[in-house]
């Protein structure tokens, strides 16, 4: 075999598994930007704390059914939980707690894991549900029957993880659920999937409120 030939095949096979990533990428970014132009007069906010602060004064009153995807640390399930204080709601956090599954961008495969351990928190509305979304949401959506406004927090980062659990909770989004994203502005994650969700499921949602570049997003049905 020629060798500029044999270099052009070694070429082809390294870029090849990524090609479809990066033409999907492309296809995503107008997308995004026609998404953020025409949610431009949506209420934005500096940072996600702005944004659960006016949700909770302006849209969710009395109890909520506050799930989150992601937990980590557990910094956003907590502050809800200070937020709302209605004995009535309930907060449900979602983690493997051993980190991400796969890498994301530039963070490796475990990052933000504490060790396999659910962060403590003495608010006895809260409670952690441990294990990776796919292995434990299935068996909690079984007993589980929302009482009270849901609010969805989706901090799962990546896609497949991300479609999983709005798949799985469709039929839990009735009117007045809010979806809360942390990381809309990955379009190759968070924004994909919930695009990917809404042309499957035939789903309309309405912004209600953003942070400048639309990186944390809320949306309610």
């Amino acid at each position: 075999m020629p060798p500029l030939l044999s270099l052009k095949k070694q070429i082809v096979r390294l870029v090849y598994p990524f090609r479809s990533s990066f033409i999907d990428r492309l296809n995503r970014v107008p997308t995004f930007v026609d998404f953020a132009r025409s949610n431009k007069h949506a209420p934005m906010f500096d940072r996600r704390e702005e944004i659960y602060d006016w949700l909770e004064l302006e849209i969710c009153a009395g109890p909520i059914d506050y799930l989150e995807f992601g937990v980590s640390a557990g910094d956003s399930i907590r502050y809800w939980s200070l937020l709302n204080q209605h004995p009535q709601s309930r907060f449900i956090g979602f983690d493997s707690f051993e980190g991400l599954p796969e890498p994301w961008g530039d963070r490796k495969r475990g990052a933000y894991g504490t060790g396999g351990s659910p962060p403590h928190c003495d608010d006895p509305r809260v409670q952690f549900v441990k294990g990776l979304f796919q292995e434990s949401l299935e068996s909690f959506l079984r007993e589980f029957r929302s009482r009270s406004q849901l609010v969805v927090h989706a901090d799962a980062d990546l896609y497949a993880s991300t479609l999983y659990v709005l798949t799985r909770i469709d039929p839990l989004l009735g009117p007045g659920s809010i979806v809360i994203f942390d990381e809309f502005g990955d379009v190759q994650h968070e924004f994909r999937a919930f695009e990917d969700y809404c042309a499957a499921y035939c789903k309309s949602w309405h912004v209600v409120a953003a942070t400048g570049r639309f990186e944390t997003v809320a949306f309610i049905t």
